[in-house]
């Protein structure tokens, strides 16, 4: 294997996404589906590592919704149908509503939401590879199609550019199995009110799609 993972063998690289529209077309590089969803991400990457012994580094790859520029202080860093690589991910929606705001789990010393940190030396080199951006995201349980959830979903996201359904629970499996992890996604919409999302979902699970396979070409 050359490229980017230069330093592995195929057998080396679990190869990571959630839904099947995501990795089909991509069965010769031996991808594996983990399921939509926080819950069944880390069901599914928990087995897929116990499965492969001998894997050393995890691709995770996919779509995002990306925060717009309304919901934002500053010009967003994609665009949909963009790749970027995600440095890191916390869990957006871990806790509990108060009349005083949102308290996360961490803050009541009940868990740990994150960030989770990608590996920096695959993201620098996948970043380099592919001449993309480099972007934060927020894992949560359902997506913000609608204003309201869009703006409040980015207010707890740390400074997140990206929402994803999956992102942190896959980051914390490899933390737990001290595995790194680089993970790429492609824009496939705006969050917020779904009939301003723009919507490309084709484009971005393409544009993913490419990107993995330059970043394993053989």
């Amino acid at each position: 294997m050359s490229g980017l993972l230069g330093g592995f063998s195929p057998a080396d690289i679990l190869l990571l996404h959630a839904a099947p529209i995501e990795g089909h077309g991509l069965e010769d590089l031996g991808v594996a589906a983990v399921g939509v969803g926080k819950a069944a991400a880390t069901f599914g990457a928990a087995e897929a590592v116990r499965r492969r012994r001998d894997v050393r580094a995890v691709l995770l790859f996919g779509v995002a919704g990306a925060f717009p520029a309304r919901h934002r202080s500053d010009a967003p860093p994609v665009e949909v149908g963009d790749v970027a690589v995600v440095t890191s991910e916390r869990f957006g929606d871990e806790g509990v509503e108060t009349p005083d705001g949102f308290l996360d789990l961490g803050s009541m010393g009940l868990g740990d939401v994150g960030p989770f940190g990608a590996d920096r030396r695959l993201s620098d080199a996948a970043r380099a590879l592919l001449d993309c951006p480099v972007v934060r995201g927020v894992t949560v349980s359902a997506c913000s199609g609608t204003e309201a959830a869009s703006a409040r979903t980015l207010a707890r996201s740390g400074g997140a550019d990206v929402e994803t359904m999956e992102g942190a629970a896959v980051a914390y499996v490899c933390r737990q199995h001290e595995l790194p992890l680089l993970h790429v996604r492609a824009v496939s919409n705006w969050t917020g009110d779904r009939d301003r999302g723009g919507w490309n979902l084709g484009a971005a699970v393409d544009a993913v799609q490419r990107a993995v396979r330059r970043l394993v070409q053989r």
